[in-house]
């Protein structure tokens, strides 16, 4: 009974087995993430310091601002308070961390209000009531076409 039994177990499951072939074979890629800010990023790059990562502005007032976008410490201090995040200013020479600040209160706007982000960063939280953001936002404008 056992020698029939091992019969039947290596007649079921004697088969070969063989790697598939090459011919019908699906790839899926990981395409790259869409960050729909990032033509506003270059925009406010260009008009704020033409890419300039190591760029010191407004070296007439008492807060200078730095890097790219030419952050200033009193953003820095308030975004610090929305993320815990605390950053000096020395921090925004290095892209990664002014791209962050940067895309961290362009997303809290609607991607598509590229006027409202761009007077916005230009003139706090009420940059769109101030005229003088306007003309910033020409300029934005301009790199954006």
């Amino acid at each position: 009974m056992m020698k029939m039994l091992m019969m039947i177990f290596i007649s079921l499951f004697s088969f070969q087995l063989f790697a598939p072939t090459l011919g019908n074979v699906l790839y899926i890629e990981r395409l790259p993430q869409i960050n729909p800010y990032e033509k506003i990023w270059d925009a406010t790059g260009y008009v704020e310091s033409r890419f300039d990562d190591n760029a010191i502005g407004d070296k007439n007032l008492k807060q200078h601002s730095y890097g790219r976008v030419q952050v200033r410490q009193d953003r820095l201090n308030d975004y610090y308070q929305q993320t815990g995040k605390q950053y000096n200013v020395t921090f925004m020479w290095v892209e990664e961390y002014s791209r962050e600040v940067f895309m961290h209160y362009a997303s809290q706007l609607d991607y598509r209000d590229s006027e409202r982000i761009s007077r916005e960063w230009n003139g706090g939280a009420k940059g769109m009531k101030k005229k003088a953001t306007k003309k910033y936002w020409d300029l934005i404008q301009k790199q954006l076409q």
